[in-house]
């Protein structure tokens, strides 16, 4: 009898009916949402921190959604810096796909997503959770509201999958700059299969060792050469080795800043269109700059969980 009920609960708490249920339990813990600010004052001075920013992000992101309409490129006339510049002119069709390949830290709900309209409250928790899982510093449990307290673990997974994508595609955005510099690809198909096969080991490297380093990213980039053969060549390993010394995967750097700035771009597209078309397009707009389209699986993953914890 107990396994039936079990049974019962479980095809009752999935999809729709489990976030019904969440919000019901939600409000009956913490009361009605009109009197938040008395009930939840550490989640009220949470959210006012994004307050004096909230418009300009809104305003960038429906000027977003009408380039999209209007098959213009939302982000002509902010290019970053000629590495990414160049990074993102190579972009070619392959049937490589660094994403569907590897499993995900964050998981695809496969529920569509609704979008934020600009309500208020929808928009600040939208965007203070993005701000949130954006953050360089580890999320910890003094850090979070008392609403968000028990999405502590997937808050960390969501920054830890995001921290994966930004390292990723300053490893493929370098990649790509060493092998144009040697100029030994002249096929542009070749070399982006190189820079596929090159991103996916990096990204199964990141996905099996948290504790990965540049040191351990360097040496699988160096020994990249045409059809996936090590290079032979100890002068341009070492030459390789020392160009790759320089990424820098730290804040402060210019090209770790803009490389992030695009990632939360792709994030934010997701964050406020939903996990539909529009959402996507932008995450892959913002993304295909620095050469890295193929993570945009990765960041709507991440993007659908911070969607569903905001409309809890």
């Amino acid at each position: 009898m107990q396994i039936c009920f079990i049974g019962y609960l479980t095809t009752m708490l999935k999809g729709p009916a489990a976030f019904n249920y969440l919000k019901n339990a939600f409000a009956n813990h913490f009361g009605s949402p009109s009197d938040a600010l008395t009930s939840l004052p550490l989640t009220a001075q949470w959210i006012s921190s994004i307050w004096h920013g909230k418009d300009q992000e809104w305003n960038e992101h429906k000027n977003s959604l009408l380039a999209l309409t209007s098959d213009e490129n939302p982000y002509q006339g902010h290019l970053p810096s000629a590495a990414l510049r160049t990074a993102g002119s190579l972009m070619v069709k392959t049937n490589g796909n660094i994403v569907t390949s590897v499993p995900s830290a964050a998981t695809n709900t496969g529920n569509q997503q609704p979008e934020c309209n600009g309500e208020r409250v929808d928009l600040l928790v939208r965007l203070r959770l993005l701000k949130l899982v954006s953050g360089i510093s580890g999320i910890t449990e003094e850090s979070l509201p008392e609403t968000l307290k028990l999405n502590l673990s997937r808050l960390r997974a969501v920054q830890a999958q995001i921290q994966k994508i930004i390292v990723i595609s300053t490893s493929i955005l370098v990649f790509r700059q060493i092998l144009m510099s040697e100029q030994a690809l002249v096929n542009p198909v070749e070399m982006e299969s190189i820079v596929v096969r090159c991103g996916k080991e990096v990204l199964e490297l990141l996905d099996r060792s948290e504790e990965a380093g540049v040191e351990e990213i360097v040496e699988i980039m160096s020994e990249f050469s045409r059809d996936g053969e090590e290079a032979s060549n100890t002068n341009k390993l070492q030459a390789r080795k020392a160009v790759m010394s320089w990424m820098s995967l730290q804040a402060g750097d210019t090209a770790f800043e803009r490389i992030s700035h695009a990632v939360y771009l792709a994030t934010r597209g997701v964050v406020l269109a939903g996990n539909g078309p529009q959402g996507r397009k932008l995450a892959e707009m913002a993304l295909r700059r620095m050469g890295a389209v193929d993570l945009s699986d990765r960041v709507v993953a991440a993007a659908e969980i911070l969607v569903a914890v905001a409309t809890v």
